[in-house]
């Protein structure tokens, strides 16, 4: 018969699923074990008409959830990061803009335009859009290039409908940046 478990050892293997991405089940295994000796990996799968913990308690779930809000974190923080620097650059810019500005100031102020610039670079990059996913694109296919000629190539013969189904998910064009995917406009 198979050895049961409590809600803390389940909730303490949610944590280690979450934590290292729904894989890597040996470093869950070797986790658990220090707490639980008799655990194994196999607890996690579907086997012999039985659910695994994975499926039974919805560890897939909770894993979106996890990634879900360490995109949100990222967000905040260059959002947060961009604000700042904004408000830094308006203040610097009434000294740079005054009358008795000095050479210092005005260096200042043109500092934190361009520091206000790359963190609104970074802040549009964190966001999920058109250009974000181009650059994945572009990404992606120099990766598989390298990986597996013939998913490259796939993904080459599919680059126009994957543009035309990312600009009706995303409702705009791109604005800048590298080609739209399947063209051979600006990649690598």
């Amino acid at each position: 018969m198979p050895r049961t478990y409590g809600q803390e050892a389940i909730e303490k293997c949610r944590a280690l699923y979450c934590r290292f991405g729904g894989k890597n089940f040996d470093a869950i295994e070797r986790e658990m074990r220090k707490e639980y000796p008799g655990w194994r990996k196999q607890n996690l799968i579907d086997r012999r008409g039985r659910l695994g913990w994975i499926a039974n308690y919805g560890f897939q779930n909770s894993l979106k959830i996890h990634l879900q809000k360490l995109t949100e974190s990222v967000n905040d923080d260059e959002q947060d990061l961009y604000i700042s620097i904004r408000e830094m650059r308006k203040a610097s810019q009434l000294k740079a803009m005054g009358k008795n500005a000095t050479r210092d100031e005005v260096y200042q102020y043109r500092d934190f335009c361009k520091l206000e610039i790359e963190a609104r670079r970074n802040l549009d990059l964190s966001r999920d859009n058109f250009e974000t996913f181009v650059s994945g694109y572009e990404k992606l296919l120099g990766w598989l290039s390298e990986l597996d000629a013939e998913a490259a190539a796939a993904l080459v013969k599919h680059g126009e409908k994957l543009a035309e189904l990312a600009e009706a998910h995303y409702g705009k064009e791109e604005t800048g940046g590298g080609a739209k995917p399947g063209t051979d406009e600006g990649g690598e």
